[in-house]
């Protein structure tokens, strides 16, 4: 089984010093591709490939310098800018917290407990699934 986007999430993962392995676990449990837009609850949006928040809008226009409305529409639509900006949002969580690699992954989705924990799990599972041949060596 391929990883979509791949070449783009290895490229960010190296630039923003992550394990490679993380950034395809999360996409796997996010679903997202271009073009999608998920409204959340909170009337926050969720987009495109890795469903990066819409709640990142501001500090992404700060540190690109884009105007609000390009940074939405290439989150929205160009794959590989919306992994960047994944990556770059799980450098911060790193960097955030002390509590490691898992805490940055369930801070990526909600910094409630019960959900980042929750997944903390699906992120691990899926990892386990996609990357289970080069575990065993097959």
């Amino acid at each position: 089984m391929g990883i979509p986007y791949l070449a783009c999430m290895a490229l960010v993962a190296s630039l923003y010093h992550l394990p490679p392995r993380v950034l395809p676990a999360i996409q796997a449990v996010e679903g997202g591709y271009p073009g999608q837009e998920h409204p959340n609850t909170n009337g926050t949006r969720d987009l495109g490939v890795m469903q990066v928040n819409t709640a990142w809008l501001g500090p992404l226009v700060r540190y690109t310098g884009t105007p609000m409305a390009t940074v939405y529409r290439r989150l929205r639509d160009d794959a590989c800018y919306n992994i960047a900006a994944a990556g770059a949002i799980m450098r911060t969580q790193m960097d955030a917290t002390h509590d490691g690699l898992l805490r940055a992954v369930g801070n990526y989705h909600s910094h409630t407990p019960d959900l980042n924990r929750a997944y903390q799990l699906q992120v691990m599972q899926s990892a386990a699934r996609l990357f289970a041949a080069a575990q065993t060596g097959r």
